[in-house]
């Protein structure tokens, strides 16, 4: 099938400098979609990444109108990792680029997504309540990553940072940005 699917997930967040990054997928973590639940193999982007002719955007909320970056300019970087998709883009100085890191700030703007189609080689399984599992092993064309309003997965992050994709995930931001989330004022 060739169907574009698009797929969020969801995100933690904080501010330090103008470079989106973070995780627009995440391995092995189940999602109700229709249908049933769905998830990732932790294979799923090695075909499409090592793809000379792959060249995807970063939008807002799927929004071609919201143009971030792109994969062939040099704006955009992604690659797999253990947690999933990373992604970093470098923000434009656009107004809704500018609102973006805004509401990313804030912690309005909490997820991200993908915009993809999947292979033909996915497994079916059926989970313990007899609901069907998808697992998705390939990915032939990734369109977008996009960060977004309404996310359904869990576990991903989402940061403005300056430092290259290689450099470490700051985690301590994440745990600190739940913690803010939640209430409980860490900094």
């Amino acid at each position: 099938m060739t169907t574009l699917t698009r797929y969020s997930v969801l995100c933690r967040s904080s501010i330090e400098g103008d470079t989106l990054h973070g995780h627009a997928a995440v391995f092995n973590q189940v999602a109700k979609v229709p249908g049933g639940y769905e998830q990732l193999s932790t294979r799923a982007f090695d075909q499409v990444l090592k793809n000379p002719d792959s060249d995807p955007v970063a939008l807002i909320n799927h929004d071609p109108h919201q143009l971030l970056g792109r994969q062939s300019s040099g704006t955009l970087r992604v690659r797999s990792d253990d947690e999933g998709l990373a992604f970093e883009v470098d923000l434009p100085d656009t107004s809704y680029a500018n609102d973006l890191r805004k509401l990313v700030a804030r912690g309005d703007m909490t997820g991200a997504s993908f915009g993809f189609i999947p292979g033909d080689d996915g497994t079916w399984t059926r989970t313990a309540d007899g609901s069907q599992l998808h697992t998705i092993n390939t990915i032939t064309h990734l369109r977008d990553v996009s960060p977004v309003t309404f996310p359904a997965y869990a576990g991903a992050g989402v940061a403005l940072r300056s430092y290259d994709l290689g450099q470490p995930s700051g985690r301590s931001q994440l745990i600190r940005a739940r913690a803010r989330a939640l209430g409980r004022g860490a900094r």
